[in-house]
């Protein structure tokens, strides 16, 4: 899995925000958003942390929007680093967490970072300003629902009573991966809001991790992702997405 995951954050940080490239730098320093109540950058956040990043963060996108930490920048972009960092994880590491408590822990990191999607996402432009942030958020959103479905297999196999109590929520955890894969394929047919660099780069993410998962789709779930691809391929103008949505269909 620490490979898997790996490679998803690698994919993240090798994202270009060229978009920006020609836009100034209005973010702010890393002072002035701890004077805000944001949380150090220089630590492992906590989930309240996360909670706190978060109120600081809504409540500049209402007042400052073009002031929302960025990933390339110099001022802030140790700050956004942090709120994609695997290290926040760190927990999923402690082997005196039982395998319940972790999962419970886990759900909220993902419910906060679809917290992060809604505050990148400015409304009411042709592109999304912050692009290639909303990009690594939801590839860390993937790393996190990889990270759901590798503890419900364990929790299915576990004989501890508050493990087996857990056991029926599995298929709760398929249709959450499921659906955020909908909602990736979606943001696939919106070239014009997003570079098709980055598409790309989030394309190669789903594919690897539509392989690791595809052994436990029914033939519905097979069926809606080769659909969701194909009406992706049709509107891409990206060869490389076509030729590996091609060839995973042909697996599936």
């Amino acid at each position: 899995m620490k490979k898997h995951l790996l490679l998803i954050l690698i994919l993240a940080v090798s994202l270009s925000s060229c978009n920006k490239a020609n836009e100034p730098d209005r973010s702010l320093t890393p002072e002035e958003y701890q004077e805000l109540g944001m949380p150090d950058y220089n630590k492992v956040w906590s989930l309240e942390d996360y909670s706190i990043a978060f109120y600081v963060i809504n409540t500049l996108k209402y007042g400052k929007p073009m002031a929302l930490p960025s990933r390339d920048s110099k001022k802030s972009g140790q700050l956004f680093s942090r709120m994609i960092n695997i290290e926040n994880l760190a927990f999923l590491q402690d082997t005196s967490l039982p395998l319940h408590a972790k999962a419970e822990m886990i759900q909220w990191y993902g419910n906060i970072l679809q917290e992060f999607t809604a505050a990148y996402t400015l409304v009411g432009t042709t592109k999304q300003l912050y692009a290639p942030e909303l990009m690594d958020i939801d590839l860390f959103s993937l790393t996190i629902a990889q990270i759901m479905l590798d503890l419900g297999g364990k929790i299915n196999n576990s004989s501890d009573p508050e493990d087996i109590a857990m056991q029926s929520d599995f298929s709760l955890i398929q249709k959450m991966y499921l659906d955020l894969l909908s909602d990736l394929f979606g943001k696939q047919l919106n070239e014009s809001r997003y570079p098709e660099h980055t598409l790309e780069l989030l394309s190669d993410s789903i594919t690897s991790s539509v392989k690791r998962n595809m052994d436990w789709f029914d033939v519905d779930a097979s069926a809606l992702i080769k659909q969701e691809m194909l009406s992706v391929i049709d509107s891409t103008s990206s060869r490389k997405i076509k030729k590996d949505y091609s060839k995973l269909r042909e697996i599936l």
